[in-house]
């Protein structure tokens, strides 16, 4: 039984090589015109996300992120846990409940207005930050100019 297992496994090696070796070969095959001149679309271009971790003593980094977002920001949604009345009463005053699946919590969207700007850039960072050094109180902050806060503002995507 010995030698048959080691031919199978040597026929198994061989095999997945030479698999390997087509598959490289017609991807490589599909670059007509080399890797410079391919544009991926937006959707599939690298989007690193920026994370504010317990180094970060205060929200300014994350506040200057935001601050560029908002400039060309039209709408926005916010997400708030069940529970989180206060930060939920506070988006309230500049949106509207969104219909939502999500038991767990509440959306809330609205246009971007200069009092909404200003609400949230003159928020002072939150003090409970003992499972997460929020920049926040909003769980979720998203911009329709490609801004994504997640985590209350632990993680931050630009696209």
């Amino acid at each position: 039984m010995k030698d048959e297992e080691k031919e199978l496994e040597k026929a198994l090696k061989i095999v997945t090589e030479k698999v390997l070796e087509q598959l490289s070969t017609v991807q490589l095959g599909d670059l007509s015109g080399g890797i410079t001149d391919i544009e991926a679309p937006a959707c599939e271009k690298e989007v690193y996300p920026i994370y504010f971790d317990r180094t970060e003593k205060d929200n300014s980094k994350w506040l200057e992120l935001l601050k560029e977002a908002l400039k060309t920001a039209k709408t926005f949604e916010i997400h708030c846990w069940n529970g989180e009345d206060e930060w939920i009463a506070v988006a309230l005053r500049y949106g509207k409940l969104k219909e939502s699946d999500w038991t767990y919590g509440k959306m809330i969207t609205g246009e971007v207005t200069p009092e909404f700007a200003d609400m949230l850039l003159t928020m002072p960072k939150p003090q409970d930050t003992e499972i997460e050094n929020k920049m926040t109180p909003f769980f979720n902050v998203f911009l329709d100019s490609g801004f994504q806060s997640s985590h209350y503002g632990t993680e931050v995507v630009i696209y």
